[in-house]
């Protein structure tokens, strides 16, 4: 049941001076006849305090203090806020349940969405929408699919706050050492395969690589590619698209020298020249500035493929959700509506955090605020578009470990693409068969 809000409305009546007399005019300095009704002095709104849960998605205590609990404060002198942190996944959350003290709004990534809705947290957002005439259009089109597609068609259990881009960094200083052209916004994965092959070399006992690749289910999104099939409900690996993509990562690890590189192989020693992936990246290398292991970077747009131009990734990133179990709906719905409205996404954005608004001159502010970042290509970066979400399913976590295996035995040329992704189908095929028995 959502708790209707009317909003008081305090009438100010205007009290005319009127003569008697007709056509009369009033005394100059006249004063009003004194009134018998005693004034009133407005109502003070009663504290309240919000409980923020943080669930799967990383904030650290200074952002939540700087860019949620002062900003709600500073718009509602009433209303506190403190967070509470999730440390132990599911379990965490029946705890909580158990416990009867359920956090009033939640703080949370785009697969956790999904859990919140079958547990019974979350609450639809719709009617509040409607209510407070938030326009969801102003949104990232792409977070509000994922959102959509992670809740259920027909309800709205999550309203983005920041999302993560990808983009494709590296190490100008080792494009310098080699002499090869610093790579540009717009390339296809083929141009960063030919990049790549030409850092493929041993110099003083130190094995140099191209490029390190993301995880392979963090690649499988640009393709929009689903574990389980959503009429069958088993497996749905056996497809061209997952051979299109165990076929890429292959030819990128058959470079010589280039199995084994890690994202540290970047970051720390530095033998890596390009590391297409995730923003959480910046931090690290803003970690690093002004140290010893400082070194010339910049980014560029992430690699699409040629029928996808100015792909990148799905839309992933933290996301807002109102408690079914506060009882503070109203306050904390205000809370996300604030949160996510202009002025607070700008503070946001300025700090580091990519906006979940779709404003290309608020999304160019990105990063004002971070050292490292200064006479960055950030620009170039948001010329990429998120990739359409997959379907997910509840057997998606069943299927993923075995492609994860499949494409180590692919890359270590134990087996093929075709027999990798035919076995790792038949193998989540049994255990999502245990699961309904």
């Amino acid at each position: 049941m959502f708790k209707k809000t009317t909003g008081s409305l305090v009438a100010v009546t205007m009290l005319g001076l009127s003569l008697a007399a007709c056509g009369g005019t009033a005394e100059e300095g006249a004063s009003p006849a004194p009134s018998n009704e005693a004034t009133t002095p407005p109502k003070q709104a009663e504290p309240v305090n919000l409980v923020m849960l943080q669930d799967g998605a990383t904030i650290t205590d200074d952002e939540f203090k700087n860019l949620i609990a002062a900003p709600i404060h500073a718009k509602y002198p009433n209303i506190t806020v403190e967070m509470r942190r999730n440390t132990a996944g599911d379990k965490g959350i029946q705890d909580l349940i158990a416990g009867g003290d359920f956090p009033d709004f939640i703080f949370t990534t785009y697969p956790r969405i999904t859990l919140h809705r079958d547990l019974g947290t979350t609450h639809d957002l719709t009617e509040l929408v409607k209510t407070h005439n938030m326009d969801l259009g102003k949104f990232d089109p792409a977070a509000m699919e994922t959102s959509r597609v992670y809740g259920g068609k027909d309800k709205l259990y999550a309203i983005p706050f920041s999302l993560n881009f990808f983009a494709l960094f590296y190490n100008k200083d080792l494009f310098d050492t080699f002499g090869v052209t610093y790579p540009t916004d717009g390339m296809t994965w083929d141009d960063v395969y030919e990049i790549a092959r030409k850092f493929s070399r041993v110099m003083d006992g130190v094995q140099y690589r191209g490029v390190v690749l993301p995880g392979l289910l963090d690649l499988s999104t640009q393709l929009t590619l689903p574990y389980v099939s959503q009429t069958t409900g088993k497996a749905n690996v056996e497809t061209d698209g997952w051979k299109r993509l165990f076929a890429m990562v292959k030819k990128f690890n058959d470079i010589p020298g280039s199995k084994g590189g890690t994202v540290n192989h970047f970051l720390k020693d530095q033998t890596v020249a390009m590391s297409p992936g995730y923003d959480v990246r910046i931090t690290s290398l803003e970690a690093l500035n002004n140290t010893p292991q400082q070194f010339n970077w910049d980014l560029v747009q992430f690699p699409s493929y040629p029928d996808l131009p100015n792909v990148a990734g799905a839309s992933s990133g933290h996301f807002l959700m109102l408690s079914a179990l506060s009882k503070h709906k109203e306050e904390a719905f205000q809370a996300i509506e604030l949160l996510t409205g202009a002025e607070t996404q700008k503070l946001i954005t300025n700090n580091g955090r990519f906006t979940s608004l779709n404003d290309q001159a608020l999304k160019e502010l990105y990063g004002n605020t971070i050292k490292s970042l200064q006479g960055k290509n950030t620009k170039g970066v948001f010329k990429s578009k998120f990739a359409p979400p997959y379907a997910p399913s509840k057997y998606d976590s069943l299927v993923q470990p075995y492609l994860n295996t499949a494409m180590t035995k692919v890359i270590n040329d134990e087996t093929d693409i075709n027999s990798a992704l035919r076995e790792a189908g038949e193998t989540a095929n049994r255990d999502i068969a245990a699961k309904n028995q």
